[in-house]
C-alpha cells in the first residue's frame, strides 16, 4: 500500500511526463489518463477519510 506522499509524488511524475510528451508530439499511452484519474481518486479518498477520522 502506498502512502499519501508516495501517491502525490507518482501523480506529479505522471503529469510531468504528460507535459513532456505534449512538446515532443509523442504517442500517448491510453492507460496514462486512466492511471492519472485513478491516482487522483485514491488521493481524494484518502484525504476525505483522513478528515473524517
Amino acid at each position: 500500500m502506498l502512502t499519501l506522499k508516495e501517491k502525490l509524488y507518482l501523480l506529479q511524475l505522471l503529469k510531468k511526463q504528460n507535459r513532456k510528451r505534449l512538446f515532443s508530439f509523442g504517442k500517448k499511452d491510453p492507460s496514462h489518463d486512466q492511471l492519472v484519474e485513478k491516482l487522483e481518486q485514491m488521493i481524494r479518498n484518502e484525504q476525505v477519510n483522513r478528515e473524517q477520522l
